[in-house]
């Protein structure tokens, strides 16, 4: 078999079009060359692809990938099993893909090399989080969610092994930690895309450089003529409809993506991420007892002294605050919010902080310290989550002192 062959299809003096690999918000990344607007380019046919639901739309367009594309681009007979496992097994399509990946990584020199220069030898999100680490969040909502996809996603493994012998066979050469790393592969780098009409699930490498943004710079998705998978400069991004030299490569990783759950599938922070919210709890006392109008001129009187932090804060009040007349004419002022009501407000999050393990200013001090350079990525991410949290909540408290 011709490494030339082989490696090809993921080479990156071929794939990359107009970007190049370097350093980002979050670390290595893909930045733009400004010289063109395809970003990145690798052949839909040599890719890990799978129907994003079965039975599949299209299944001899699925089979396609693997019976002649992987023939043409990695020199490779896939055995049937997996085959089938890909494009009809009745497994969510992140089983399937790793299935496939993990047949791939063992057999198929392209995809080893690029699992192993790469892809990260471990990954940081939460779900793998140990006893510490998850202890160190300070946060039992999430600790929940991180114990529950771990266990959700070693049981639906199992339960794919012991429906399907021969494919767990297959994969016999490869160990139980191998295995795992290949479906964390799959969980923190796992894209979407239609071929044809049918909606699929794809594994793209180089393309699985670009970090996170919901105010995305690029687009991602099948080639019009349905034989490359496409990274393109979204002419909608802030940066402008251009591409900029040496602008960092951003796609969203899903518009509605909290904090938490970045970490839990991806390992990291956003810490410009506009769809954070504070604790139901903290709220929940002032709901449909403080006017609308009041909230908004409170932030008002916040952003106008400079406090954006307490005005965001504030801001999430106003999802379940009241509603009274439309400003101007004759409409009455908006009466004043009854102090009881801020007074339970401010009791929630005060004792919700005095609950923390630590304080904000201990936290600070264990990120900015010595000590910080012995934390592990996913502790170090724990403390950050959890100190964001404090001053969300000490945010809320300075808009409440000033809401009328």
């Amino acid at each position: 078999m011709s490494t030339t062959v082989q490696t090809e299809p993921f080479a990156t003096s071929i794939a990359l079009r107009h970007a190049k690999i370097g350093e980002g918000v979050f670390g290595r990344g893909l930045l733009a060359t400004g010289t063109g607007t395809t970003l990145v380019s690798v052949p839909v046919d040599a890719l890990v692809t799978v129907p994003a639901a079965v039975p599949a739309t299209d299944e001899p367009r699925a089979r396609a990938v693997y019976e002649q594309g992987w023939s043409k681009f990695h020199d490779v007979v896939v055995p049937r099993p997996i085959v089938d496992f890909a494009v009809s097994a009745p497994f969510a399509k992140d089983v399937r893909l790793a299935v496939t990946l993990a047949w791939a990584y063992a057999n198929v020199e392209a995809w080893r090399v690029y699992g192993d220069e790469v892809v990260p030898r471990e990954f940081d999100s939460m779900y793998l989080a140990n006893e510490e680490e998850l202890e160190a969040l300070q946060d039992p909502e999430l600790r929940a969610m991180a114990t529950r996809s771990k266990a959700a996603y070693e049981a639906t493994w199992k339960a794919a092994m012991e429906a399907f012998p021969e494919v767990k066979s297959l994969l016999a050469g490869l160990s139980e930690d191998r295995l795992a790393w290949c479906r964390s592969w799959v969980h923190t780098r796992a894209i979407s895309g239609k071929v044809g009409g049918m909606e699929c699930a794809f594994l793209a490498p180089v393309v699985d450089l670009a970090n996170h943004r919901v105010g995305s710079t690029a687009t991602y998705g099948v080639s019009a003529d349905g034989k490359n998978f496409e990274l393109t400069w979204n002419e909608n991004a802030p940066e402008g409809s251009s591409p900029v030299a040496n602008a960092e490569v951003f796609i969203s990783y899903g518009d509605r993506m909290s904090n938490a759950l970045l970490m839990l599938h991806y390992g990291f922070i956003d810490d410009d991420n506009r769809n954070e919210r504070l604790p139901m709890e903290f709220i929940v006392p002032g709901a449909r007892r403080v006017q609308g109008s009041r909230v908004i001129e409170a932030c008002e009187r916040l952003r106008a002294n400079g406090d954006e932090e307490a005005a965001n804060a504030g801001s999430n009040l106003l999802a379940l605050a009241a509603r009274g007349p439309p400003p101007g004419g004759d409409a009455p002022p908006p009466p004043k919010t009854d102090e009881s009501v801020i007074k339970a407000m401010q009791d929630t999050v005060e004792a919700s902080l005095a609950s923390r393990p630590t304080t904000a200013e201990e936290d600070e001090a264990l990120l900015s310290g010595a000590a910080s350079r012995d934390l592990s990525p996913r502790m170090h991410m724990a403390v950050r989550h959890r100190l964001a949290q404090k001053r969300a909540a000490r945010a809320f408290l300075r808009f409440l002192s000033v809401l009328e």
